[in-house]
């Protein structure tokens, strides 16, 4: 109970010193003491007091063994076989290493910090100097530079300032001068923007009052900003999917941490997407919290945290299922999730709140993003339905284009039952292309921005895509979506119209219309891409497949005119650096007309499961139909986009 009050009084100082009570033109002058970056001198102190406590002793546990993980049994003499990836390893090893010295006094930790500076310090290449590696390395010598500033010797600091000045210049000029794509407009949705752009403003801040340079970084990085934030997804949702999220996100916050002292935080505070986007990660999160939806370039996993945001965004917004999703993930990832940042940003005083209470459906509107489950249990079901432009209406209706790790998948559906994937995509595969997502490809062409390891918005910038807003519909166990899906093609196989219609019953059970009108005799090409357990059911008609006899979920196809077929695909999926085979069972269904076409897809439980995996359960061709699932009888009403029990 003793503990209680000196708690209160650390959280009211930190929150003094982080979070300013107004928020103006930033006033950089009140970077005067050290250390200066993400903390001061007393709020040092407060959290060096609670490092034997849970669960800060825990964080540094974890820091202490990433520091290891990042550098090795013997810390590298110079960089020369780093690439542009891989520098970030011993950069975030000598952060690592310089909080937990910070905090404990470790000194093997300050002997790794002093070979490491000297290691960056000697190399004149970190990476390419042009991008995230550079940008990871000056982050790394900034912070230290700022935390250990009088326990340097007189030499090393000027080694350490020399090179800080150095690579700094590098960045400021690119953000200058726009010469690489990171610093031009179809940079600024992308994480290697608030990478770079984020440690040009830690520089600055490290530097200022000992170099008139370093006015010139923060003015710099405080107008990037000044740019990107607006134009953020205000759903919150990420166009990049989960894994680069967490790195991009993580970056804007350790910008706009490290600036709270001199700007305030109302900039954050009014942001919808920072706002919003721990509601997006906690939709994201597939049942049991493990793991995540993959979609875009994104794995299953985040690439860093997402405690760290998370326990951020809890602490700006008071949000206690930001704090409750943050603690469950790193629980199911046994604690291997923690950074530096859980340590600092995280406050005791936000109740933890789990999303029991919270409906079971969250629409993105400005991506076009549905997720929605059973519910919140481990064994739940997941479905995913992406339909808006690839950047969003928001960016889109700014003329902001973007690109690389956005998927052309217009349209495209996924299942999750538990963890396991039974209706998914392609994954982060070097060639971006439809035909590896659940849509209809036209003469074997996809969508605009197909075709390159990264997608490509060039077509969309000239004018040649037309996105409509899709219709939303939700009400009591169903949500239910309509969308014209047309112009995401290039006009030389584009349909008159593609519409696809999806209601999603009890976040279980996905039925989906497409009507398709072609421009002359086309083909039409529909593949689903499903569990690799998945089993063609010959004898009980065409179009049957079941997906996985243990959960019981099934896939009907209907189509007049189509033909079929079901085999196995393989593919390299491109995760952290290397090539994964990833492979699946492949259901297609194609058809060359001129004439109007009607496909359903059904993917669902019945009672017998695939015993009997009939969910169609009526004569079909038209706006209602009748189904028959797990949970009941239920009549579809593609108009309205309805579902009522029978």
């Amino acid at each position: 109970m003793r503990h209680k009050p000196i708690m209160a009084v650390m959280v009211l100082v930190s929150v003094l010193w982080v979070f300013p009570f107004s928020a103006s033109a930033a006033d950089y002058s009140v970077f005067k003491e050290r250390p200066r970056l993400y903390f001061n001198k007393a709020r040092l102190e407060q959290l060096r007091s609670i490092k034997d406590k849970e669960p800060y002793a825990d964080f540094l546990r974890i820091i202490r063994k990433r520091a290891k993980a990042m550098v090795g049994n013997r810390v590298p003499t110079n960089l020369l076989r780093y690439n542009n990836e891989s520098v970030r390893r011993p950069a975030d090893g000598l952060v690592d290493n310089s909080f937990y010295y910070l905090i404990t006094g470790d000194s093997s930790s300050f002997i790794a910090v002093q070979n490491l500076l000297r290691t960056f310090c000697s190399s004149k290449v970190w990476g390419n100097n042009e991008d995230i590696g550079a940008a990871h390395g000056l982050f790394a010598l900034s912070l230290a530079y700022d935390w250990f500033y009088d326990e340097l010797s007189s030499a090393m600091r000027l080694m350490v300032k020399d090179s800080i000045i150095e690579h700094a210049e590098i960045l400021d000029e690119i953000i200058r001068s726009k010469r690489l794509w990171w610093a031009q407009s179809r940079g600024l949705l992308q994480n290697h923007n608030y990478v770079n752009a984020g440690a040009l403003a830690v520089a600055g801040i490290a530097l200022y009052g000992e170099d008139q340079r370093a006015l010139k970084w923060l003015q710099t990085a405080e107008d990037n900003f000044n740019t990107v934030l607006p134009l953020l997804s205000p759903d919150g949702a990420s166009h990049e999917g989960v894994g680069y999220w967490s790195y991009g996100t993580l970056w804007l916050l350790n910008y706009y941490m490290a600036m709270a002292p001199a700007q305030g935080l109302e900039m954050v505070r009014s942001s919808g997407f920072l706002r919003n986007t721990a509601k997006f990660r906690l939709y994201a999160s597939l049942p049991g919290f493990r793991y995540n939806v993959d979609f875009a370039d994104s794995p299953m996993v985040d690439f860093y945290g997402p405690g760290a945001i998370l326990r951020s965004l809890a602490r700006v917004f008071n949000d206690g299922h930001a704090q409750w999703l943050a603690a469950e993930i790193e629980h199911k990832r046994r604690m291997n999730t923690v950074l530096w940042q859980d340590y600092v940003w995280y406050d005791p005083q936000i109740k933890p709140q789990s999303p029991q209470n919270l409906p079971l459906h969250a629409w993105f509107d400005n991506l076009g993003i549905l997720l929605t489950r059973s519910s919140w249990r481990e064994d739940a079901s997941l479905v995913f339905f992406k339909c808006g432009p690839p950047q969003g209406f928001h960016a889109l209706s700014k003329g902001v284009f973007p690109g690389s790790h956005i998927h052309p998948d217009a349209g495209h559906f996924g299942l999750w039952q538990g963890k396991s994937s039974l209706v998914n995509d392609d994954g982060f595969q070097l060639k971006k292309l439809s035909i590896n997502h659940n849509i209809p490809v036209f003469n074997k062409i996809g969508q605009l921005g197909e075709g390159t390891d990264v997608f490509q918005l060039y077509d969309y910038k000239k004018g040649k895509g037309v996105t409509p807003k899709p219709r939303f519909v939700c009400g009591q166990g169903y949500q239910g979506i309509e969308v014209e899906l047309a112009g995401y093609y290039p006009a030389s196989v584009r349909p008159k119209s593609w519409i696809r219609a999806i209601v999603v019953i009890n976040g279980e059970d996905i039925f989906v219309r497409d009507r398709i009108t072609t421009v002359g005799n086309t083909s039409i090409l529909y593949p689903v891409h499903v569990y690799r357990k998945g089993r063609l059911l010959s004898d009980v008609g065409v179009g049957k497949v079941c997906l996985d006899r243990d959960s019981g979920y099934s896939l009907n196809f209907y189509g007049q005119d189509f033909s079929t077929s079901f085999k196995r695909y393989t593919g390299l999926v491109w995760y952290m650096g290397k090539k994964i085979p990833r492979s699946g069972m492949l259901f297609q269904a194609e058809r060359k007309t001129s004439s109007p076409s009607i496909m359903y897809t059904a993917v669902g439980r019945t009672s017998e499961g695939c015993t009997d995996p009939l969910l169609l359960d009526s004569s079909i061709e038209r706006d209602v139909i009748e189904v028959e699932c797990r949970s009941g009888r239920y009549r579809v009403d593609f108009s309205t986009l309805k579902a009522s029990r029978l």
